[in-house]
């Protein structure tokens, strides 16, 4: 049978709060989709159903053919090493390859069903190219930066990055028909992101993505799958990831449309029913001729009742069919001019590029000799006042240590750091609530002081939360919720000085799109560690644009990359 994805009346959630409602879907042999939505809609609760992981309260779920899945988090044991993770993901292969070695050493006195059958799994085997498993696992570690990772290491030893990376390589060892992926460029560098485009884009089975990298939304999905969060539904988007932002815009502005007429014709059956009205028993002047005003006033009457009942029918018809008013999308709205700081006391340090010139008065974040023994090498770093700064550089380069070290969170073996009394972090790994329980309101205003009341009206404002989802537990919130989370407390603290750590990680692309905005308006200081590329194409731009706006040194863009623990101007 022809491998596929069928879903058909598919309802479920969790406790009170219903993702999914009725929803049909089929996805066929070969087709190559992305899903996507708000963050927290129910995009990786589908791909754990159509995984076969997660079984729908209502409804069926039935997949034809063998499906390989990586979830957002791998899952697997942190005693786990390498190797017992790789040979976990081709169990089935080595059992096939036992089954084989089993038939083959008795071919000499088979029977024709042993021969028919040593023949079909042989056909199997090589199908999926047995032979080179290995060595694709070889090539995918190192196609991921992690060549030459010791088999007998435990995940636990290695990095939240690497543990995805391992988990990746595993998924693609032995490629499955079906192919079901949570955000996979997640801990990706740019070379490692290629890499994975191509696999995918090659891929003769059918590819399901979940992903908020535009460029591979791009390159990758022919179909776009749209989870609805405010009607619990999903539809169907063809034409790539293009066509779907053209469908949902003209899709969007019909509905606006269709709902102001709707509204429109409401308010003129309720103004023709309340002008006849108005007019009937002495709306007409009485004139001396009574039994001629009577009969007159008698056929208004009637006419005018007619009128008013018409009026009234249409009006209970359009009641009876509703235009849903359209929901108001999720838009961030952060304002983030504020007033820089410096720091008390800092010193002149050596920029990456060795020149001081920058350093002088406008130093708000100095780095002078940090080094940390096998992460980050001797490093000298400097961000002047406004400057807007991206580190890039393959993982494994040292850029998440170099802002730990940065935002105090990570002390250096040596070396001294000068930094603003508040720094805003948003670190690159999601950290485990520690009260899962918590409602999400209260999270946000955990240490900040105030008025509960005015941290809701300022967290509204901001856009990245429905007031519906402020009485969510966090333990419940999905990664993206969780990021956006961390990210409101970080553009609401009011901090001059900005530290971000892969910003655009499980966030829904038209929030990466809006968080760009807000950044580039900031007046502060912001360093960034990013792979996402078309988050990097916008800061060219941004740079571009500063470059020639601007005279002075505040409000430079300027680009570092980092290799091996060493940062140099890009």
């Amino acid at each position: 049978m022809t491998e596929h994805l069928n879903l058909s009346g598919v309802s479920h959630g969790y406790g009170d709060r219903q993702l999914l409602d009725g929803i049909g879907l089929v996805i066929t042999a070969g087709e190559h989709v992305a899903i996507v939505g708000e963050n927290g809609a129910g995009k990786s609760t589908l791909l754990r159903i159509l995984a076969g992981l997660e079984a729908p309260d209502e409804g069926t779920a039935v997949s034809h053919g063998r499906a390989g899945y990586l979830a957002q988090t791998h899952g697997l044991p942190e005693s786990f090493t390498v190797g017992a993770a790789v040979d976990a993901s081709l169990s089935s292969l080595r059992a096939l390859e036992a089954e084989l070695d089993r038939l083959e050493a008795g071919l000499a006195d088979a029977e024709d069903d042993e021969l028919e059958t040593y023949g079909r799994l042989q056909t199997e085997y090589q199908l999926r190219e047995g032979y080179a498993a290995e060595s694709r696992v070889e090539a995918a570690l190192d196609r991921l930066g992690l060549g030459g990772l010791d088999r007998k290491r435990t995940l636990g030893s290695l990095s939240g990055g690497e543990q995805e990376r391992v988990a990746l390589a595993c998924v693609l060892a032995d490629p499955a028909d079906i192919l079901l992926l949570d955000e996979p460029t997640n801990h990706l560098d740019a070379r490692g992101t290629a890499w994975l485009e191509d696999r995918l884009a090659a891929h003769r089975g059918t590819v399901v993505v979940v992903s908020h990298d535009r460029v591979l939304l791009r390159k990758v999905a022919s179909t776009v799958i749209e989870v609805d969060a405010e009607r619990r539904t999903v539809t169907r988007y063809g034409n790539g990831y293009d066509g779907y932002l053209r469908e949902k815009a003209a899709e969007r502005q019909r509905w606006v449309q269709q709902y102001h007429e709707w509204i429109d014709a409401m308010e003129a059956e309720q103004r023709q029913a309340d002008t006849v009205t108005d007019k009937m028993g002495y709306a007409r002047k009485r004139d001396n001729d009574k039994m001629g005003f009577d009969f007159k006033a008698g056929t208004w009457q009637k006419a005018a009742t007619s009128k008013v009942r018409n009026a009234q029918e249409r009006l209970r018809r359009l009641e009876a069919s509703p235009i849903d008013r359209p929901p108001v999308p999720l838009r961030l709205a952060a304002e983030l001019a504020v007033e820089p700081e410096a720091p008390s006391g800092a010193s002149v340090a050596t920029t990456a590029s060795g020149d001081d010139s920058l350093l002088a008065a406008s130093a708000v974040l100095v780095a002078r000799g940090v080094a940390v023994p096998g992460r980050l090498g001797v490093t000298d770093f400097a961000a002047g006042t406004g400057e807007k700064i991206l580190i890039t550089g393959p993982n494994g380069a040292g850029k998440s240590t170099l802002l730990s070290v940065l935002a105090g969170t990570l002390e250096p073996a040596e070396g001294l750091v000068h930094r603003p009394a508040r720094i805003g972090y948003l670190q690159q790994e999601l950290e485990l609530p520690q009260r899962p329980t918590l409602r999400l309101l209260p999270a946000f205003a955990a240490g900040l002081g105030g008025n509960i009341d005015e941290h809701a009206e300022a967290l509204l404002r901001l856009g990245l939360f429905r007031t519906s989802e402020f009485h969510v537990p966090v333990g419940s919130l999905s990664a993206g919720q969780q990021r956006r989370l961390a990210l409101a407390r970080l553009l609401l603290g009011g901090y001059g000085t900005l530290i971000v750590d892969e910003p655009t990680n499980h966030l829904a692309p038209v929030l990466v799109e809006q968080l760009e905005e807000a950044l580039a308006g900031f007046a502060g200081t912001l360093v960034m560690v990013s792979h996402d590329r078309a988050l990097r194409d916008w800061f060219a731009r941004c740079a571009k644009k500063g470059d020639t706006s601007r005279t002075d040194d505040a409000g430079r863009w300027i680009r570092y990359s980092m290799d091996k623990g060493v940062l140099a101007p890009a």
